[in-house]
Parts: structure tokens; sequence; C-alpha cells
């Protein structure tokens, strides 16, 4: 069996990269009884995160489609597009935030490529499936092709109340499912239509929430850090009210300190190294924090690989979590963490691990 997923994967962000691992995973067990070989269209296509000898990775079309530069690169890549699309028996689409209508790096409105795609699709008459995606529409007059978007899916799988909603008020019939990430640490997958309750799931790990734009550093005094190894995978622009790297930043230094004031020993844990959007690089973020006199007092971790290896043996002790998938490892490899909410997704998902 052949299958094609259109993925979000050039950005060296874990969660984008752990989806992936876990959808190749969950549709192997579901087509178990038949060969199963993927293709894979991603930005990054040079450098995945995931191996393995059935899987491969193309380059997506179009791609930075004005610069006549990338010209032949387009017809290449089209080319590749349309024998993908005939080759395959399905077709996936999946990303946590794929259908949208606004973004800043986009040269045109990001719902129009899927529509075309989706005409291509149509055309060889393959059979859709989306896949935990989430819905992101600004502007009223994008609702026409959002269902253009949808029309002719298999089935719709989206990640959250809100995205169910969006396509319920515009006729279109969805499911929520979890997110593929709890599956991480599951040989085994069990499928219950399509959805899957894991053992590690009903664990409650969570020690506290706390609303991170409303941080106070009265809300750790009460818990235990002494000698302990505490991760922190915080994003830049959430800690506070302020807006204002510098001010976020002397409140992280403020954690730190309180922390190494208990003897504890500090690791940062950057989920995103984003090549292009600065902002979602935690990396470069957390070696601003540690330039302010800490070099020497904490460590950062230098790829989401080391990064999931941290996870994954279990080196940490507590992890102050803001990242949603750091609060997912956390729950899925028996790891207490502080939940440092700042969106609707991250309070969903600690109303589900409650």
């Amino acid at each position: 069996m052949n299958i094609s997923i259109f993925a979000s994967i050039w950005c060296q962000n874990l969660w984008d990269e752990l989806i992936l691992k876990n959808e190749i995973n969950i549709f192997e067990q579901l087509y178990k009884d038949k060969k199963v070989n993927f293709k894979v269209f991603s930005y990054d296509y040079k450098n995945p995160f995931y191996v393995k000898d059935n899987v491969k990775y193309i380059e997506y079309f179009p791609i930075w489609i004005k610069d006549k530069k990338n010209f032949f690169r387009n017809l290449r890549n089209f080319k590749n597009f349309i024998n993908t699309v005939f080759w395959s028996d399905l077709i996936i689409i999946w990303w946590g935030g794929i259908i949208y209508d606004n973004e800043v790096q986009a040269n045109k409105n990001p719902l129009d490529q899927w529509i075309f795609r989706n005409k291509i699709f149509r055309f060889f008459g393959k059979k859709i499936i989306f896949y935990a995606v989430g819905i992101n529409i600004t502007y009223t007059e994008n609702l026409f092709k959002l269902r253009q978007i949808f029309k002719w899916a298999y089935k719709i799988f989206v990640r959250d109340n809100y995205s169910f909603e969006v396509l319920k008020n515009n006729w279109i019939n969805a499911e929520i499912i979890d997110d593929p990430v709890f599956y991480d640490n599951s040989e085994n997958i069990k499928f219950i239509d399509w959805k899957a309750i894991l053992d590690t799931k009903q664990k409650n790990l969570l020690i506290k929430k706390i609303d991170s734009h409303n941080f106070n550093l009265k809300d750790l005094e009460k818990i235990n850090f002494q000698n302990k190894n505490i991760w922190i995978t915080f994003r830049a622009w959430y800690i506070g009210k302020s807006w204002n790297e510098k001010i976020e930043i002397l409140m992280i230094k403020e954690i730190v300190n309180f922390l190494l004031i208990r003897n504890a020993k500090i690791f940062f844990l950057p989920h995103s190294i984003h090549n292009t959007d600065f902002r979602s690089n935690d990396l470069e973020f957390y070696n601003k924090v540690i330039s302010w006199n800490l070099e020497n007092k904490v460590y950062i971790a230098k790829s989401i690989k080391e990064v999931y290896d941290v996870y994954k043996e279990k080196k940490i002790n507590l992890c102050l979590s803001m990242r949603l998938h750091s609060m997912i490892l956390s729950q899925v490899y028996d790891i207490p963490f502080i939940a440092f909410s700042y969106s609707k997704k991250t309070d969903e998902l600690i109303k589900k691990i409650k």
C-alpha cells in the first residue's frame, strides 16, 4: 500500500517531527496486513528527523515560486508531485495548524495552495484523510475556501474543540482525535473507532498549572525543587504581559536564580530551532537568557534529538513545561511537570490530562 503524507517538517521543531513519527506508526498498525510505503512531502527533505526504510522524503510544490531561480526546481517538484499523487492509494494531510489563511512568510493565501492540491487529488480520484489538523481562519470571506478544501475528504480528524466547532459551523463533519504524540511510548497502538486510550494518559503527573501571562514567582514557592534536575521549555513572548523581550528575560532569570538557590541543576530544552522565524527559535532565545551572567550555571540542549532523548531516557526530575509537547512527553514518559499554560491548546490539554 502506498501512502503519501503532506506534512510540516522543515523547521527543526520536535512537535512536527514526533507527530510525523507517530502518524507513520499509527497507519502502519492500521494496515499491518499490508506492506506500507510512505512518501512524505516536506520543505526540508534532506535532513529528516525520523528515518525508516519504507519512508521517503520529497520536496513540496510549489516552493518560493516567485523567485525565478526556482523555476526548474519547481518544475521538477511539480513532476514529483503529480507522480506521487498518481502512485498513492491514500493521501494524508496533517499539521497542527495547517489550515489557516494568514502567514507572514507566505507569498499568497495558503488556502489557495490546498485548493489547488485538492483539485489534483480529486482528478486522480484519491482518498483523502485530514489527520489531527488545526483550523485558524482569520477572515470570514475565506470560509468558502475552507469548504472547498474539506468538501471531498474521506475522513477529517481535528486536534481541538475550536477546530471542530469552526468546521461544524460550516457544515463540515469532523472528529476530535488525540494528539499522535500521546502514542510515543506505546509499542502496540490499540484502535477504537480511530481513537486510542493509553494507560499513560490516565496518570496525572501535573504538579501545578500556572497562567504564564500572569506568572508570579510566588507560584513556585511551595514546590520542592531541592537538588533536582529541572528542565525548562519556555517559549519567547509568553511569560508575563509586557511583550518586551528584556523584561521577559529578566523574569526567566528570576526563576533560574530562585531554583539555583535551592541547589537545583537547570537545563533548557529547545523544542523549536526555527531557521527563519527567530521568535520560534528556542535555542537563540535561551542563549540570550544565559548571556546575562548565567553562562556557567545553566545547560542548553543543542539539538531536538538531544531534547527527545532527555524525555525518552527520563533524565528529568521535574519539567517546567510551556511547550505543548513538553507537557505531552512528560505525561507519556512519567515525568512530573508544572504546566505554564499560554493558550487555548495548552488549556485544553491540561483539562484532558486532569
